[in-house]
C-alpha cells in the first residue's frame, strides 16, 4: 500500500474513532481526543525536538540547538534528515567522532538516495577535517560519478580546488556552471578557480555575479579582494577585504584569521601608507 494511502487511511480511522467516541458520550469524545493527541505527541517527540533544534539554531542558541538534537536522537526514531541536521552541528563544534558515527549511522539504515548523498558528503567533510584527505577526496568522486546535482557540483568542485589540481578543477566547476549557474556555492568555486589559474579578468566577471547575491564566508571576499589587488584596483580590494574581516570562515577552508588581517595590513600600506587603525 503507498505510504500517501497508508496516511490518508489513519487520517480516517483517528476522525472515525473520535465521532463514535462523541456519539456515545461528550466526556468521552474529549478524552479520546486528549488521548490521541497525546500518542500523537509521543510518537513524534523526535520530530518536534529536532524542529525546536532547528530553530534555536537559526536564532544562534547553539547550545540549546544541540541538547534539543540530542534529545531527538536518543528517542531512538530519529528521521534521517534530522539525524544528517545533527551531525552538521557536530561538525561544527568540531565533535568529529560523534558526527561520523551519525552520519555512518544513516548509510546504514536510509534506503532513501537524497539521504545517503548528503550522508557521504558529509562524511567526506568529517575526513577532510581529520587530515584524511585522499580518502575523502576519493569517497567524494565516487558520489560525482554517480549523482549529478546542484549539491554535489558545489562540493565536489570544491574539493578539487583544494586538492590542487586546478585545470581538472576549472572543467568539472564550468561543467557544474553550465548544470545551474544561479547556485552561489558553483559560481563561488569558478571564480575561485579562475583567480588560482591567474586568469583574473574571468575571476572579477563572476565574482561580480557573485557578490550580488551576498556571500557568507571570508573566503569569497578575500579572495575577490586578491583579484582586484592584482588587476590594481586597490581601493575595490580595501573594500572586499573589509568585508572578509566580518564574516566568518568556512568549515573547510585553506584560509586562515591571519591570511585576512595580513591581506587587509596589505592593502592598508598600498592606500595611505600605513596599516588600517584597530577597530
Amino acid at each position: 500500500m503507498p505510504p500517501i494511502l497508508k496516511s490518508v487511511l489513519k487520517i480516517v480511522v483517528v476522525l472515525a474513532v473520535i465521532v463514535i467516541s462523541f456519539t456515545y458520550n461528550r466526556m468521552l469524545g474529549v478524552a479520546m481526543m486528549v488521548l490521541i493527541v497525546g500518542y500523537f505527541v509521543y510518537t513524534n517527540r523526535s520530530a518536534l525536538y529536532a524542529q525546536r533544534g532547528n530553530l534555536a539554531y537559526m536564532r544562534g542558541d547553539r547550545d540549546k540547538a544541540l541538547h534539543l538534537m540530542e534529545k531527538a536522537y536518543r528517542t531512538k526514531s530519529i528521521q534521517p534528515n534530522h539525524q544528517i541536521g545533527y551531525g552538521y552541528l557536530l561538525l561544527k563544534i568540531g565533535d568529529l567522532s560523534k558526527a561520523e558515527n551519525m552520519f555512518d549511522e544513516v548509510l546504514h539504515k536510509s534506503k532513501a538516495r537524497d539521504m545517503i548523498m548528503q550522508a557521504k558528503i558529509n562524511l567526506a567533510t568529517v575526513y577532510w577535517l581529520q587530515n584524511k584527505r585522499d580518502e575523502a577526496y576519493s569517497s567524494l568522486e565516487k558520489v560525482a560519478q554517480e549523482v549529478k546535482s546542484t549539491l554535489v557540483y558545489g562540493n565536489f568542485g570544491y574539493f578539487q580546488i583544494l586538492h590542487g589540481e586546478l585545470e581538472e578543477a576549472l572543467a568539472y566547476n564550468l561543467e557544474a556552471y553550465a548544470f545551474n549557474d544561479n547556485d552561489l556555492t558553483i559560481m563561488d568555486n569558478l571564480a575561485q578557480n579562475y583567480y588560482l589559474l591567474g586568469r583574473l579578468d574571468e575571476a572579477d566577471e563572476m565574482y561580480t555575479k557573485l557578490m550580488a547575491k551576498a556571500p557568507k564566508h571570508a573566503e569569497s571576499y578575500y579572495y575577490y579582494a586578491r583579484t582586484l589587488q592584482k588587476l590594481g584596483r586597490k581601493q575595490e580590494a580595501r573594500e572586499q577585504i573589509e568585508k572578509a574581516l566580518e564574516k566568518e570562515l568556512a568549515l573547510i577552508t585553506p584560509l586562515t584569521r591571519e591570511d585576512i588581517e595580513l591581506l587587509a595590513s596589505e592593502l592598508g600600506q598600498v592606500e595611505d601608507g600605513h596599516a588600517p587603525c584597530e577597530r
